[in-house]
């Protein structure tokens, strides 16, 4: 049996999960970022490494065999098995770390200015209490983060997710308004009035973001979707060039509003809420919890004075 798992990539096992998370090989993509002809091959060589059929899919959609919710449920355990293993290697090799703390964070990029502001308030007075204290910070796709904290290569992620796999502890962290923009050299830009929700929805060339949202709480339906972006400096270059419409989060938008490089349309219908998530796994280490605790209060703090 050993002799078979050694056989069976972890890569591929982690497709398997992902198919199963996202309910099917082509929602798969965006989490793993690879072909859906990639994602496929991995399943198949997983059915046949274990000689089982895992799940059925096709035009009646996507369903776990018995033997596939098993099999699932073993990959639970095995992954949380591996981070735990990880987690002991990297301390272990990190021992001249371990007196001062390491503490490593992964964001999504372009977080409101209230975030930022807590963030730095939390990160000077990390250091100023333990000054041996070392941090890394990461800017990562929601999907690659999650990635990360599943591998233990994250302590803590902070994001929208699009979704919350069952080995990880999720908390609301604050909720962001997103905006649809135009650049200056765009047709709508002088006369944003004029615009009305169905010519934004129909006529006008949108950015895509390349990662997985909750489609649920955005009720635009953009017929032309001419580029993908996964990271929103991204998305805001493609705007600015004049071509695309797309959405910001407001506190990005504002900012080049004010310097007269972009216009916020049709504030009042086509903008949305996203709620941004604290993930991580149980049982952090002691140090890396009181951050957290610290950056939640202090998040508080910031958007109840706000």
């Amino acid at each position: 049996m050993l002799d078979e798992l050694i056989k069976i990539d972890i890569k591929t096992l982690r497709s398997f999960m992902a198919i199963v998370e996202c309910q099917g090989v082509t929602a798969a993509q965006s989490r793993l970022n690879v072909t859906t002809s990639v994602i496929s091959g991995h399943l198949t060589h997983l059915e046949d490494r274990l000689g089982m059929t895992l799940c059925h899919r096709g035009r009646a959609g996507f369903k776990l065999t018995e033997d596939g919710a098993a099999v699932y449920e073993a990959c639970l355990s095995f992954t949380e098995a591996v981070a735990s293993f990880q987690h002991q290697l990297h301390y272990i090799r990190q021992l001249d770390s371990v007196r001062g703390g390491h503490i490593r964070l992964c964001l999504i990029d372009q977080m409101p200015t209230l975030f930022y502001d807590a963030l730095r308030q939390c990160l000077a007075a990390s250091y100023r209490d333990n000054p041996l204290i070392h941090f890394s910070i990461d800017v990562q796709s929601p999907e690659s983060m999650i990635e990360k904290l599943l591998g233990n290569e994250s302590d803590i992620g902070v994001g929208y997710f699009g979704s919350f796999p069952p080995l990880l502890t999720f908390q609301p962290a604050f909720i962001e308004t997103q905006v649809v923009c135009c650049g200056r050299e765009h047709r709508s830009f002088h006369e944003p009035d004029k615009l009305t929700f169905e010519e934004l929805e129909q006529d006008h060339h949108w950015v895509k973001r390349g990662y997985i949202t909750d489609v649920s709480i955005n009720h635009i339906r953009p017929k032309i979707l001419s580029a993908t972006t996964y990271q929103m400096e991204a998305t805001a270059q493609l705007i600015l060039a004049g071509h695309h419409v797309g959405y910001l989060p407001r506190d990005l938008a504002m900012r080049y509003e004010e310097m007269g490089l972009m216009k916020i349309l049709l504030p009042d219908e086509a903008s949305y809420e996203v709620k941004h998530h604290w993930a991580y796994r149980e049982n952090l280490h002691k140090h890396v919890a009181d951050f957290l605790h610290k950056m939640i209060n202090l998040l508080s703090e910031n958007y109840s004075k706000a």
